[in-house]
Parts: C-alpha cells; sequence; structure tokens
C-alpha cells in the first residue's frame, strides 16, 4: 500500500514534467509566430532610428531556436542601445550572461543555459550601463553578477563602461570565432 501511494505521486509528477515540455515548446512557437509577424511592422521604424522599435525587433529574434538569430538580435539591440535605450542595455547584459532562453520548458531552458557563449565582462558593462540608465531589473541582476565575478573582470568591466560606446556590442564583435549562439563557456 505504502509503494502505492509513493508511485502515484511519482508517476503524476512525471507526467506533468513531461507536458510542461510539450506545452513550452507550443508556447514558444506561437511566440515565435507572433514575433515573426510583428517583425515586418517593427522594420521601418527601426530602419529610421527608432530606438523602441530596434529593441523590439531586437527581442524579437533573441535568441535561440528556429526563426531566431542571436547575432541579428544583438544588432538591433545594439543599435538601440548606442541611443540609450536602458531596455536594450539590458538585455545585451542578459544575452552576454549566456541568458539566451525565453521557453517554458525546463529541459529546453537547461541545454539552451549549457549551449550559450559567456562573456561575463560584457555582460557587467552592459548591466551596469542599464543600471545607469534607470532600468530596474538591472540592479538585483548586477548585484548578482558582481558577487560571481572574479575581482580583475569587474574591474575590466567598469573601464569597458567607462568608454562603452567603442566596445564591441554585436554577437559576432564578442565571440568572433562562432556565427550564433555555439557552445562553451567565456570568462
Amino acid at each position: 500500500m505504502a509503494s502505492i501511494r509513493l508511485t502515484l505521486p511519482l508517476g503524476l509528477i512525471s507526467v506533468v514534467w513531461l507536458l510542461q515540455g510539450c506545452i513550452g515548446v507550443a508556447a514558444h512557437s506561437s511566440t515565435y509566430a507572433i514575433k515573426a509577424s510583428e517583425r515586418d511592422e517593427l522594420r521601418p521604424f527601426a530602419e529610421s532610428g527608432d530606438a523602441q522599435a530596434q529593441f523590439e525587433l531586437g527581442r524579437s529574434y533573441c535568441c535561440m531556436g528556429p526563426g531566431f538569430d542571436t547575432q541579428v538580435a544583438t544588432e538591433w539591440l545594439c543599435k538601440a542601445a548606442r541611443q540609450d535605450h536602458a531596455g536594450a542595455m539590458f538585455e545585451l547584459g542578459r544575452i552576454y550572461a549566456g541568458d539566451v532562453s525565453r521557453t517554458l520548458a525546463p529541459g529546453q531552458k537547461v541545454m539552451k543555459a549549457l549551449r550559450a557563449q559567456r562573456s561575463t565582462r560584457h555582460a557587467l558593462m552592459w548591466m551596469m550601463l542599464a543600471e545607469q540608465h534607470g532600468n530596474e531589473g538591472a540592479v538585483a541582476k548586477l548585484e548578482a553578477f558582481r558577487k560571481d565575478a572574479a575581482e580583475n573582470v569587474a574591474r575590466e568591466a567598469e573601464v569597458m563602461a567607462a568608454a562603452w560606446q567603442s566596445e564591441a556590442c554585436e554577437y559576432r564583435e564578442v565571440f568572433p570565432q562562432t556565427s550564433e549562439a555555439g557552445s562553451g563557456a567565456k570568462e
């Protein structure tokens, strides 16, 4: 009787976990369809220099999976960030921290996290800038990044932040050996 009581909850948990992966894939696919349809509307505004449209277009391409392109995402986010868009700065910090998954499925989050490249220097720099430009989400992220970063890396990020307009921004500039979100961690 005790094994039945234990087996039933474990079986139920397993089914829920498996279904969560399916639901995550379905939600992720529908998110892509929505984002892809919005791209055509955003592009003319983004191309004319509208920082908010550049930010939204960049987010629509972020970050991994079918229909997404981290390089294109960072191209648009960098354009917005260069116009002092705090949200774009936050997204760039998130991307360079290796947080490239927006899916609901835990298994997909793990796989994407393992494949994501990371640059602690760039993540710190962009989060510092996002905080300086008033992004509230950057405060907690920046605190966590600073705790995890080596002291010399944090100092380098501060130097980079002082001259951020001339720093590498796009994905291929930061990770020249890859064309897309590849494998392995930097720094």
